[in-house]
């Protein structure tokens, strides 16, 4: 990030949140510290992206301003503000996804509820662990959405959930039992066999 653009992210902070500019400097660069190390992830190599275009992206997320003002908020010693802020971020994203996922048509599986809960049943989920699993897949994948591929630009999040296919939801259904059990490793295996069957 150039010299000037930090300038004037700090003096937002300042101006924004009133918070002291070193308090404002030291989450600008806490802030992007965390996300250069998200970037070198292998994950991100592993779906076909170089840090560069992780960066170029991530940094104007909502999801990059959220932490920053909540970084700043903390650096500055208001704790509760910080965790105000975040929630809100948080509760504003929730939202999002749960809207696109509501305007999914039926003759797409994410709008077909009677389709997601054989999917489930054939993983051996009751309906109700299916029901429950449903929205936190609905996040992740709008959590991926500003990473979409360039071909995929002009869709909404709504298309996009669309056009999950029965086998990427049995996949996330999978992943998201094995999380919910504790069973982390193979987990993040599956996550990662599934980003690399994607790209």
């Amino acid at each position: 990030m150039q010299p000037i653009s930090m300038q004037i992210l700090c003096a937002d902070l300042v101006h924004r949140y009133g918070v002291h500019p070193a308090a404002a400097e030291s989450a600008l660069l806490a802030t992007l510290e965390h996300f250069h190390a998200e970037a070198h992830h292998p994950a991100v190599a592993g779906a076909g992206r170089t840090p560069t275009e992780y960066l170029h992206v991530a940094l104007t997320t909502p999801r990059f301003a959220a932490t920053l003002s909540s970084s700043a908020l903390m650096a500055d010693g208001r704790e509760v503000d910080a965790r105000l802020s975040w929630e809100a971020y948080v509760q504003r994203e929730m939202s999002a996804a749960k809207e696109a996922h509501q305007a999914v048509p039926p003759t797409a599986l994410l709008g077909n509820p009677h389709a997601i809960h054989r999917i489930g049943r054939r993983l051996g989920l009751s309906n109700e662990q299916t029901d429950e699993f449903i929205p936190n897949i609905v996040l992740t994948l709008a959590a991926g959405y500003p990473y979409r591929a360039a071909h995929q630009r002009h869709l909404s999040l709504t298309d996009i959930l669309a056009q999950v296919t029965t086998e990427d939801l049995a996949e996330l259904l999978r992943h998201t039992a094995l999380s919910a059990a504790g069973r982390t490793e193979e987990a993040a295996a599956m996550l990662r066999r599934f980003q690399r069957a994607a790209h």
